[in-house]
C-alpha cells in the first residue's frame, strides 16, 4: 500500500480526466451539483479542498468567484491552470489543511467534493480540517461535501470490484478491502501493448466516514448542516455558518 499522493502522482493523476469521461458532461454534472447544494452566484472567495483539474473550481469561477484550488497532485493541478482560461483561479499545490494560509480573505464558499475527504488519514484530520473550515467562512458562507459512506455501504464478495473506466486501450477496475476504521482501494489498470495486456496494481487507504459524524462535527462548531444524497451514490452535507 501506498500514500495517497503517491497513488495519485502514480497511478490515478495521469488518468484522471480519461476516468471522467466526457469532460464538458462532467463539468455539467458539477455546475448541476453546486447548484443542488445551493451554491449560488457571487464575487466573493470560494476555496476548493482536493481540487484536482478544476471539476467544480472552473464552474465556481464562472460563476463570478475567484477561487483558490488546492490540490498535492502537480499534474492535475497542470491540467486545471491550461484548463481555467482567464478566469480568477488559483491554484496552489499543498495539504488540504494548510488552506487558510493561502486565503487573502474568509471565504465565502468551501467545497470538498468527490470522496476528497475520505483521502484524510483519520478521523482526527478530518476533525481538524472541519474546525478550520468552520473558522475560516464568512458570515452566511457554505461548506459542501461529498463522499462515499463506506461504514453503512459495506460492499461483500464480488460486488467489491468495481469497473470504474475502460476504452479500446485501457480498462481500470478497482477492489475495496474493508479493514476496521479505513478502506484500502486497489487500483487495477490494465494497458494494451504489442506483447498483449500489461497489468498495473496499487493501493491506497480511505478513511471510512459515518454521515452522521461528518453531520455532527459540523454542528458542533456553530453550522447549520443539512445531509442528503448526492450524485453517483454519494452522500452531500450541506453546512451553513449562520
Amino acid at each position: 500500500m501506498t500514500s495517497v499522493q503517491n497513488h495519485y502522482d502514480r497511478l490515478l493523476g495521469p488518468l484522471y480526466g480519461w476516468m471522467l469521461g466526457d469532460g464538458e458532461k462532467a463539468r455539467e454534472r458539477a455546475r448541476q451539483e453546486l447548484h443542488d447544494a445551493g451554491i449560488s452566484a457571487g464575487d466573493g472567495l470560494a476555496v476548493d479542498l482536493g481540487a484536482g483539474n478544476g471539476l467544480h473550481a472552473v464552474p465556481l469561477a464562472e460563476s463570478g468567484y475567484a477561487v483558490v484550488a488546492i490540490d498535492t497532485c502537480q499534474s492535475l493541478l497542470d491540467e486545471l491552470r491550461e484548463s481555467s482560461g482567464t478566469f480568477a483561479i488559483t491554484a496552489v499545490r499543498d495539504s488540504l489543511e494548510t488552506f487558510r494560509r493561502h486565503c487573502p480573505t474568509a471565504p465565502d464558499v468551501v467545497v470538498c467534493m468527490g470522496d476528497t475527504l475520505t483521502h484524510l488519514p483519520s478521523r482526527e484530520a478530518v476533525q481538524g480540517l472541519i474546525s478550520e473550515v468552520a473558522a475560516s467562512l464568512a458570515p452566511g458562507g457554505i461548506f459542501v461535501t461529498t463522499f462515499r459512506d463506506y461504514v453503512r455501504g459495506v460492499l461483500e464478495g464480488p460486488a467489491r470490484f468495481i469497473p470504474v473506466q475502460s476504452d479500446e486501450e485501457k480498462i481500470l477496475t478497482c477492489f475495496l478491502e474493508y479493514g476496521r476504521d479505513r478502506v484500502i482501494v486497489h487500483d487495477i489498470l490494465h494497458t494494451r501493448a504489442l506483447s498483449g495486456w500489461e497489468m498495473t496494481v496499487s493501493a491506497y487507504p480511505k478513511v471510512r466516514l459515518d454521515p452522521e459524524w461528518v453531520g455532527a462535527q459540523l454542528g458542533q462548531r456553530g453550522l447549520q448542516v443539512c445531509t442528503e444524497p448526492g450524485q453517483r451514490g454519494m452522500v452531500r452535507i450541506v453546512a451553513r455558518k449562520i
